[in-house]
């Protein structure tokens, strides 16, 4: 499709040059520029070479042939044969002079001459009025990547060699929080310098896996992913659970390019589902990426309502049970993050308070420049901030994502080391970068299983702040494993919660002093609910010596709530318990207040009283042993015993 729309612009523009340019080139001439045109529509860049460059030596004053022979060069990535094309033609006594002026001035800037492209564009007088404000804002935007490139920002990229990135172009990291997953783009048959046109130039998602400590050599997805179309823009839930990525002109699709996901199984995939609308439109979608959370999707799209061209948009989404998602209607995310010129690339990381994103619209260095905007507590992201120079080019730099930790970025180039092959990706230190994720954050791998069968469950697991109460992370168990990923912030104690239905709750609480660990051999088994089970509600928390629940404490109790709404015949009686410290007496009414507290909570949040119970037993049911401050720790603790079911 861009080859005809490109082809049919370039005949166009001849068509024009031959009614009203005549005395420029002959038939013959414009015949044959019209041949060239054709054969680079096809791809054919060595058939079209010979026939411009004899066009532009044959005739000075055939402008459209150099200035089409000037972007030959550069897809050839000839950057010198690309000015030197265009000088020859930016002379006052040539026709349209300040027409090749303007794209030589744009190829000093795309090239990052700001010098140079500066003295060019201030050749364009004011009396030129549509070339003259175009200069003029490109001048003030080479000024920009001028002052950037003066202060640069700490930066070292590594290739990540042969068994990351092919002989073809390769683009679009994405990685897993436990970093056993990493994925690619590949534009399968094309090298540099050559066409993305062509037979069997397509591209595909490729995927490595991690074995012991070194990236196995990527390969192909396969054809549940993959189709003799193009693929790409691949981007993994934190968890490795969902891969979400762009499709093109397929059947079933809604735009041009729609955006599908495809679910984990063991070691495969599921066929790839396209959901339609309100996500995807008649419009151009890209760039999906899944919040840590698992209830947000940042995208890029063309769509209206929008505040420029290309905006980044984000829409909540709904893990259903069997792990398919639903997706609300779309919402714009305005500014800071939006202009009036392209965003795209967006990329949420682990701690949910930080985007990477490319835009030409904020103060750059040039095309795309990759920025960072951090979230407040109260979801307001800041003003986005350039991520710098050398990061940051003249040249377009997009498909950005940092690891969980923070301390290692991911990223394609095709100027990083001018080695003759493409685009290839890197891995940054970003140890060192003031520009880093706001939060680092640690993960543990587990697996959930049937307590009596020991066969896998599929359930989701959700992560939480015990001090804010914020959910930090959800994950999805493996339908065919029970395995799963969760991704908590260093430093900050969390709670973790299972819920699944015709089961009892799993509640675990971490300390921020301790990693979370969980058995990925045995797993966390799931117990079927019967009469007499009885589970420890690990995220409750009192106030001292009082009965007044803890902040820290709603987030549990809801998740009890939920549990008591997916099985509405359950009946639960709250237990209270206390250590052996202090009078009996005094023992035995604080837990029992303390279980009555947990009581009215679930009855307000509309819980009916009748299938509810309370009480208190002191210090009369210890778990642990009450001479160590830890064993008394473990024996504070409220409980709820199934009562009835």
């Amino acid at each position: 499709m861009k080859r005809i729309l490109y082809v049919i612009c370039v005949l166009l523009v001849s068509a024009s040059f031959v009614s009203a340019q005549t005395t420029y080139a002959s038939k013959k001439e414009v015949k044959e520029y019209e041949t060239a045109v054709l054969l680079m529509g096809d791809g054919k860049y060595t058939e079209a070479l010979p026939k411009l460059q004899a066009l532009v030596r044959g005739n000075k004053e055939f402008v459209d042939a150099a200035w089409t022979l000037s972007e030959l060069y550069g897809y050839m990535n000839n950057e010198a044969k690309m000015l030197q094309t265009l000088e020859g033609v930016a002379k006052p006594k040539l026709p349209r002079y300040y027409n090749s002026v303007m794209r030589l001035a744009k190829a000093y800037h795309n090239t990052c001459n700001y010098e140079k492209a500066i003295a060019t564009y201030e050749l364009i007088p004011q009396k030129e009025m549509t070339y003259y404000k175009m200069a003029q804002k490109a001048i003030a935007q080479c000024k920009d990547g001028i002052e950037l490139a003066s202060s640069p920002i700490p930066f070292q990229a590594k290739n990540m060699g042969p068994n990351i990135n092919t002989q073809y172009d390769d683009y679009w990291p994405s990685i897993t929080a436990d970093e056993s997953l990493f994925s690619t783009t590949v534009n399968i048959g094309k090298l540099e310098g050559q066409s993305t046109v062509g037979k069997g130039v397509h591209e595909d998602i490729f995927i490595s896996k991690k074995q012991s400590g070194s990236w196995g050599k990527i390969q192909n997805a396969g054809q549940s992913l993959n189709s003799i179309g193009n693929e790409g823009a691949q981007c993994f839930s934190l968890d490795g659970r969902y891969l979400f990525f762009i499709a093109c002109d397929r059947q079933q699709g809604m735009g041009g390019c729609d955006i599908y996901y495809s679910i984990r199984e063991g070691d495969g995939w599921s066929r790839a589902i396209n959901p339609g609308a309100p996500l995807n439109s008649k419009h151009w979608e890209t760039y999906p990426s899944l919040s840590p959370t698992g209830d947000e999707l940042y995208f890029a799209s063309t769509r209206p309502g929008g505040v420029g061209k290309s905006d980044i948009w984000k829409c909540k989404v709904k893990i259903k049970d069997d792990g398919m998602l639903e997706f609300s209607e779309p919402v714009n995310m305005g500014a800071p993050i939006n202009t009036a010129d392209d965003e795209q690339s967006p990329f949420i990381h682990a701690d949910n308070h930080t985007l990477f994103f490319s835009s030409k619209g904020h103060k750059g260095l040039g095309k795309m420049d990759i920025f960072v905007s951090y979230k407040d507590e109260n979801g307001k992201w800041s003003q986005p901030k350039n991520m710098g120079y050398p990061l940051n080019t003249c040249r377009d730099e997009i498909g950005f994502v940092v690891n969980a930790n923070g301390d290692k970025a991911f990223y394609s180039s095709d100027g990083q080391e001018k080695n003759g092959k493409g685009r290839e990706v890197y891995e940054i230190d970003m140890a060192k970068n003031p520009l880093k994720p706001m939060k680092k954050m640690k993960y543990s791998r587990g697996k959930i299983v049937d307590e009596a069968t020991g066969k896998p469950i599929q359930t989701k697991i959700n992560v939480y702040s015990t001090k804010t109460n914020e959910k930090v992370f959800t994950s999805v168990s493996d339908r065919s494993t029970g395995e799963f990923v969760t991704c908590v912030p260093e430093g900050e104690e969390t709670g973790l919660n299972v819920n699944k239905r015709g089961y009892m709750l799993i509640s675990e609480h971490f300390d921020n002093d301790k990693a979370v660990k969980l058995d990925d051999k045995k797993g966390m088994a799931l117990e079927k609910i019967e009469v007499g089970k009885k589970i420890t509600l690990k995220n409750i928390f009192y106030d001292f010596d009082k009965s007044t629940l803890k902040t820290a404490s709603y987030n549990e109790l809801d998740n009890l709530i939920q549990f008591l709404k997916t099985n509405p015949t359950v009946k639960i009686r709250l237990c209270g318990h206390t250590d052996s410290k202090g009078n009996a007496e005094y023992n035995k009414k604080l837990s029992d207040t303390r279980a009555k507290t947990a009581y009215d909570y679930l009855v307000k949040k509309g819980i009916n009283a009748s299938r509810l119970e309370y009480k208190g037993y002191g210090a009369e049911q210890p778990i642990a042993d009450n001479k160590t401050d830890e064993g008394r720790a473990l024996n504070r603790r409220t409980e709820f015993l199934i009562i009835g079911k």
